[in-house]
């Protein structure tokens, strides 16, 4: 039986997974206080889903993305597919605003750290206020990682400082061709865009959206769309609507 089909998730995916948070709603109420009436805001608690905004912004197919990201990880708990991710994804994901939702980290799905693409030890944190992930990229002198580098834009010149949101997605795609994967998952156009206008240097990695790796998938694998039905029937019975920003917190979405 051959391996699962190995996906790499970048941190804007795991940021998207991140879909729900608990917030405290204002609403205007009218309260009996002896014998008056007084108008004032009662704060309830309900669950807000942070990628609504996509839809405000009028982004359908990226909305799209985000719920694609549910079924992904179903496949990935019926070890449909196998999901990886490495230390660095996860220390900028730390740095992400909201990028700690409400429910088990994307969805509940395995997810299988790798050791990347060499052994290095560096200063995560010491409250000084540098920058050790990007002082640690640009002493990186790997000749792979100098190809992609280039085929990200992060390469500036010889005189210049390296684009350093390029930089890491370039070490991110060091890390999932260092593992072998099949597909680097990512919300991130302008990356995909770059990587397939770049005349020389091409990635080993397939760069995809969820919804395009799932159109892919169910193409070649049909069964695969069981899973995906189960999900549904899950959300369905737990009373969450993906497509709405607000929702009681009394139910609840994450069993």
């Amino acid at each position: 039986m051959s391996p699962p089909l190995s996906v790499f998730l970048d941190a804007c995916v795991l940021k998207a997974s991140a879909d729900t948070r608990l917030v405290f709603r204002p609403e205007r109420q009218i309260i009996q206080w002896g014998n008056r009436e007084i108008e004032a805001n009662i704060h309830r608690p309900v669950y807000a889903n942070q990628n609504i905004k996509y839809l405000n912004q009028g982004k359908q197919g990226r909305f799209q993305d985000t719920i694609a990201l549910r079924y992904i990880a179903a496949l990935a708990k019926e070890r449909k597919i196998s999901l990886l991710s490495h230390a660095e994804v996860n220390f900028e994901l730390m740095g992400l605003p909201r990028s700690k939702g409400k429910g088990p980290y994307f969805y509940g799905a395995p997810i299988q750290n790798i050791e990347g693409p060499f052994q290095y030890e560096r200063i995560f944190v010491d409250f000084t206020g540098r920058d050790h992930q990007f002082e640690f990229l640009c002493s990186v002198k790997h000749p792979r990682f100098l190809e992609l580098q280039r085929a990200c834009g992060a390469f500036q010149g010889h005189d210049r400082l390296p684009n350093r949101n390029q930089l890491i997605d370039a070490f991110h795609l060091l890390c999932a061709e260092s593992a072998n994967a099949s597909y680097f998952l990512t919300l991130d156009d302008k990356l995909i865009r770059i990587l397939s206008n770049h005349p020389k240097v091409k990635t080993k990695v397939i760069c995809i959206t969820p919804q395009l790796f799932l159109d892919i998938q169910l193409r070649k694998h049909p069964t695969w769309l069981w899973p995906m039905i189960k999900e549904r029937w899950r959300l369905f019975r737990s009373g969450r609507k993906l497509g709405q920003a607000f929702q009681d917190a009394s139910k609840d979405f994450f069993r």
